[in-house]
């Protein structure tokens, strides 16, 4: 993206944020004929401006904020006499908290807007179909398998995967039924979701699972047996075979079909990673060569000794538990406690449960074909992020695959969503962010999150440039959430805020009297010195996360 495009976007979100906020403010004080003398989109010297009616509208060379001025807002000078009646300390106390009131629930309710317009925009999405089921799921439990298509949820209808995730993450641990086309033919199933719980930085998120995924694994092969046909063919862990004989392979379960059909030797090609700078692969180079593969005769049966790379060890951290214990690369876990692993999932449900039991793990694994058993005491430790919030972690130190390029895409689809659909899902979101947002401020307040998440006009450049980059729907939901966080960040009773106002309009209906200018002085510098000191620090940590760093 071209760097005017960047700067034109970053406008282009602030200037909308601005005029839809002090919109609301024009709006309600044109309401209670409250004379409005000025709107203002940004601060500063004057760019563009006109004059309608009594209002002279205008757009400013700062456009980090904007203002609407009315008439008698300055309790300290007088009003002229042609505009008695109309100014804005001379309304009743309800219609001024109403008109300052007016321009966060402007800011509140954009949203809605705007998240409905990016779910209309929403070009494609991951259709319902199974592409990996967890061999330790639900499920897989309950029978579904990769290449099934998911229908229905407790008789609602299921298009795309995120409708499956909405819907099955609020029921963990209750009975749902699932129904799913397999091979044309329609089935049902019934299972439990598994509860699921995800440490962030507003606490602990809770939400149903049942192990299945819209991405496929890469065709990347385990090899754990040194006298298989794979590993005689020179084969590894994390090889990733792209072709057998000349057919290309894309996912694993494409790859177990094509080897499962073998009736004799075949060339495979391979790519082939190399971790270098440590255990943990921080560096990479890569290889690409060709291994010939015979199937073997086992049990009656032709045997290659390939399997997909889930339970395999693909980096430890030295100096980690795990790297004390003996856990290499390419060691395939067995056994925790006396329990067989099925999947990378289970391992970490069976460690966190060792931890909060304060047991050791008494761990399997099979390296270079033994299986060795280590007994394994992880660490409780803590983590900062780059804004210095503290994470807690269990340590044990050994990793699976995570790279993204170890999933593939299988099957996405055009997204259409029924307006009605799309309004009472902008609709339902929108009050979830807002107290994800309210939950946030408090963590700031209370100095449970550092004070470095708080960013300025170069963190939101950043994020508006990141999510345009990812998408319209993306880039509106950004505006979305940035609005939400605007309407908040103005309703805290700061002084020169519209908080203040508003809980000084409710002051004054209970005492009967207003504030006494005096106080209104002193509170307006307050209030000043207060956004001042919020802006340098906003700075401050724009300057050292985006410009040192």
């Amino acid at each position: 993206m071209h760097p005017l495009e960047k700067a034109a976007l970053f406008v282009f979100l602030l200037a909308t944020l601005v005029f839809v906020h002090e919109l609301g403010h024009f709006l309600v004080a044109k309401l209670f004929r409250v004379k409005v003398l000025k709107f203002s989109l940004g601060f500063g010297p004057r760019l563009l401006s006109f004059c309608l009616g009594e209002t002279e509208y205008c757009v400013s060379a700062l456009p980090l904020g904007g203002y609407v001025k009315m008439a008698g807002e300055d309790p300290t000078e007088e009003l002229p006499g042609e505009d008695k009646g109309r100014g804005f300390f001379e309304q009743a106390p309800w219609k001024r908290g109403l008109i300052a009131f007016a321009g966060p629930a402007m800011s509140l309710l954009f949203p809605v807007l705007v998240y409905f317009l990016a779910f209309n925009f929403q070009g494609e999405a991951y259709s319902s179909l199974v592409s990996t089921v967890e061999p330790d799921g639900p499920a897989f439990a309950a029978g579904l398998r990769p290449g099934d298509r998911i229908t229905e949820v407790d008789g609602e209808p299921v298009r795309y995967f995120e409708d499956l995730v909405e819907t099955i993450g609020p029921k963990w641990e209750r009975k749902v039924r699932i129904g799913f086309d397999r091979g044309g033919k329609a089935h049902e199933v019934e299972l439990v979701p598994a509860r699921h719980e995800q440490k962030t930085l507003l606490g602990t998120e809770v939400r149903g699972l049942i192990g299945i995924r819209p991405l496929a694994q890469a065709p990347i092969i385990g090899v754990s047996d040194p006298e298989s046909p794979a590993a005689k063919a020179g084969l590894r862990p994390f090889d990733r075979i792209v072709k057998v004989g000349e057919e290309k392979t894309e996912s694993f379960p494409q790859l177990a079909s094509r080897l499962a059909a073998l009736e004799g030797p075949t060339t495979l090609t391979v790519v082939r990673d190399r971790p270098e700078g440590g255990a943990a692969g921080a560096l990479t180079s890569y290889e690409t060569f060709t291994a010939t593969l015979e199937p073997e005769l086992r049990n009656g049966e032709a045997w290659l000794g390939v399997e997909p790379s889930g339970l395999y060890v693909f980096s430890v951290e030295q100096g980690s538990p795990a790297w004390e214990a003996g856990l290499r690369r390419g060691d395939r876990l067995l056994e925790v406690n006396g329990k067989p692993l099925h999947g990378w999932s289970t391992f970490e449900q069976l460690r966190y449960q060792a931890a909060k039991d304060q047991q050791p793990l008494k761990l399997a694994f099979l390296q270079n074909g033994q299986r060795i058993e280590r007994e394994v005491m992880q660490k409780q430790t803590v983590e900062k992020d780059r804004f210095d919030n503290e994470h807690p972690v269990l340590l044990f130190g050994a990793f699976e695959d995570r790279r993204a390029s170890s999933l593939v895409e299988v099957e996405k689809i055009p997204v259409q969503i029924p307006v009605g659909k799309a309004l009472t899902k902008a609709v339902r979101v929108v009050p979830q962010e807002i107290g994800k947002t309210l939950q946030g401020l408090w963590l700031l307040a209370s100095g449970q999150l550092s004070s470095k998440n708080i960013g300025g006009p170069i963190m939101i450049y950043k994020v508006a440039v990141q999510s345009a980059e990812a998408g319209k729907d993306v880039f509106l939901q950004t505006m979305g959430f940035i609005s939400i966080n605007l309407g908040l960040l103005n309703l805290l009773p700061i002084p020169v805020l519209d908080g203040f106002h508003i809980l000084s309009a409710a002051f004054e209906t209970i005492r009967r009297r207003p504030l006494g200018l005096k106080a209104r002085i002193i509170a307006n510098y307050i209030g000043l010195a207060m956004l001042l000191m919020l802006m340098l620090l906003a700075f401050k940590n724009d300057f050292v996360n985006f410009l040192l760093n």
